[in-house]
């Protein structure tokens, strides 16, 4: 009995072992069916592996990442539960939690998280990114009861077909869309620049056609972003004999032909032997932004930025504030407003991967705090490539998981929820002339919010003496010009949101120098019947300093002027105290006495009608004259 008992013992140890050894040798094939991307023969493998053993708990574990490849994140986490009956592993607790957060179940994704985190041999390495997910999990708990309405409406076939769209950038006008077009089928499989516009009624897009000229090449040609007046383009281009690392960023500029010029790649400044991708220029064309890492799957990637600043660019810095973490920030863009950045990041809490937030430029010139667009524009996956139109509340995005796509990555464009909105802007034009010989003139512009002075908007004109400005609409702006030898201009005027149809066309006629010539100080203000100086003045006192101070041997006079409403001595004090008070403000600054007088004229000069509301408005004036 005893030998026969020992005999039938040796004989199930042994049937176990050969067991063990078929599944092992089913999960290696399974193993090889993978690595050829065969999943289905792989789980027929998988499957007789369990077979011939049950417990074997490396099978349960195989299954459920090809199910997560798949797409099929119920069915992996039923082999999860499956494994949790044969002695797991501890690092199981990590790879529920994580597939629990996919899955939007974020308590119990809490539940296993902190399990693995207190879990005595849990690895410190997963430590950060562990508590990120925690973090994200009860950030996305609560969004999910926020939820903003969210109807995406693909850009139709004048743009998307059926292979890539994506990477998209808009002209400050609305009405010229650039983005990245990819065939991945058929002669030609790189990526080039294609563009349509915006039919007059806003409604639909053109049939795309690729830029003209020689921006694209055989090579690939990446992100890439249009400048606010659409005749430069800045974008990524890789291995490059011109390169300096992987991917640098290029700038093409479009010609008189109508054609894209040459590529010019952007130095040292910007490029390093690292990977530059991904740029966004703001709409003054004096900041750039971009994305820097060693390449472009670097887990660690950070937005950078580098200034225009007397014909170069500067070195590039990372953006100062609170948008980097130590994991990715990837795909900036800056609105035309220059005060919101939007961008993708999995290192603030969100919904998955990557999501969209938007910061907010502060006072100090730093980037606020980040806000999550929210669920359901955010996703437990990847959301890269925002961009919001000039209005502020219209984005632009691609995506391959809408089921009205033609195919691919498709644009599509949607409504930002109230809280993600930047400041909608107008669109400007104008040019700088000699009012005498009417040539034109290159001179240095300067446009500030009469309501807020902490608003200032730098710009210049062209070679041809014109310029372009986008402007945060719904404001009042003083715009000031000066140049050596010509006399001081200034006007205001309130703006709406121009499209480039009805866009504001401003003729700047600067005059030359000389005695008896006077302008009319636009920007100067006051209350009524009284001649204490508003603060919307300041502005203006301050372009009028730097004014003298650019043509150091004038002498000038400030002479006030008012509309007949009121006695001829009341108006005439009025005007004189009004003169005054401008001309006492010059001498704060430092101008010198010898170099001003002021006058009063009450109504005794006016320039417009005084029987109107709009005449008597232009009489009340203060100008300043040559002498």
């Amino acid at each position: 009995m005893t030998i026969r008992l020992l005999f039938v013992l040796s004989l199930c140890v042994s049937t176990a072992f050969a067991q063990r050894d078929d599944a092992i040798k089913d999960l290696t094939k399974a193993r090889q069916y993978a690595s050829t991307q065969d999943y289905e023969d792989a789980l027929e493998s998988l499957n007789d592996a369990l077979e011939e053993d049950e417990t074997f708990v490396d099978v349960y574990l195989f299954k459920a990442d090809i199910f997560k490849i798949l797409g099929q994140g119920d069915s992996a986490l039923a082999q999860y539960e499956k494994a949790r009956n044969y002695d797991p592993p501890y690092y199981l607790d990590l790879f529920q939690g994580r597939l629990l957060f996919e899955l939007e179940r974020y308590q119990e994704a809490i539940h296993f998280l902190e399990s693995y985190l207190n879990h005595p041999r849990a690895n410190k390495r997963y430590f950060d990114e562990i508590e990120r997910k925690i973090e994200s999990a009860q950030f996305a708990e609560k969004a999910a009861s926020q939820l903003f309405p969210y109807e995406p409406i693909n850009l139709g076939p004048g743009v998307n077909t059926n292979q890539l769209e994506y990477f998209p950038s808009i002209s400050a006008d609305g009405r010229t869309l650039v983005f990245t077009h990819r065939k991945l089928e058929g002669p030609k499989l790189d990526e080039d620049f294609w563009f349509s516009r915006r039919d007059s009624s806003g409604a639909e897009w053109s049939q795309a056609q690729i830029l003209p000229g020689r921006l694209n090449t055989r090579g690939n040609e990446g992100a890439q972003s249009i400048n606010a007046f659409g005749d430069v383009i800045f974008f990524a281009a890789c291995d490059r004999p011109d390169g300096r690392g992987s991917c640098d960023i290029y700038a093409s500029f479009l010609e008189k032909d109508g054609q894209w010029s040459k590529a010019l790649n952007l130095g040292p400044a910007i490029n390093t032997g690292l990977w530059e991708s991904q740029p966004s220029i703001s709409p003054d064309g004096r900041t750039l932004y971009f994305v820097r890492g060693r390449s472009g799957d670097d887990s660690k990637m950070d937005i950078y930025q580098s200034e225009y600043k007397e014909g170069r660019w500067t070195k590039a810095i990372k953006v100062p504030g609170l948008i980097n973490t130590p994991v990715q920030e990837t795909s900036p863009y800056i609105h035309f407003d220059n005060e919101h950045l939007y961008f993708s990041s999995n290192g603030h809490p969100g919904m998955g991967d990557l999501d969209f937030f938007v910061s907010k430029k502060q006072a100090d010139g730093t980037w606020g705090e980040p806000l999550n667009l929210g669920k359901p524009i955010n996703t437990p996956f990847q959301e890269f490539s925002l961009i919001v139109a000039p209005d502020g509340r219209t984005g632009f995005f691609s995506s391959d998981a809408l089921e009205d796509g033609y195919g691919k990555l498709d644009l599509y464009q949607f409504e930002l929820p109230p809280p993600a909105r930047a400041l909608p802007i107008a669109y400007l034009k104008g040019k700088v002339i000699d009012k005498e010989s009417r040539q034109s003139l290159q001179a240095k512009l300067e446009f500030r919010d009469l309501l807020d002075s902490n608003r200032v908007i730098n710009g210049s004109t062209n070679r041809s003496g014109r310029f372009y400005a986008v402007l945060p609409a719904q404001a009042e702006y003083g715009l000031s010009v000066a140049k050596p030898g010509y006399l001081f201009y200034s006007r205001n005027f309130a703006l709406g949101q121009q499209q480039k149809e009805s866009a504001l066309d401003l003729l700047v006629e600067l005059t030359p120098l000389k005695s008896g010539q006077s302008v009319i100080l636009e920007n100067i203000f006051f209350a009524t019947d009284s001649y204490d100086l508003d603060k919307r003045s300041n502005n203006e006192i301050q372009e009028l300093i730097h004014f003298l101070k650019l043509n150091p041997s004038l002498r000038v006079s400030i002479e006030g002027h008012t509309d007949t409403e009121g006695s001829a001595e009341y108006n005439k004090t009025l005007s004189e105290n009004r003169a005054k008070a401008v001309f006492n403000a010059l001498l704060a600054a430092g101008i010198s006495k010898t170099r001003l007088e002021y006058k009063g004229f009450g109504s005794k000069q006016p320039i417009a009608s005084n029987d109107t509301e709009s005449g008597r408005a232009q009489n009340r004036r203060t100008e300043m004259r040559i002498l």
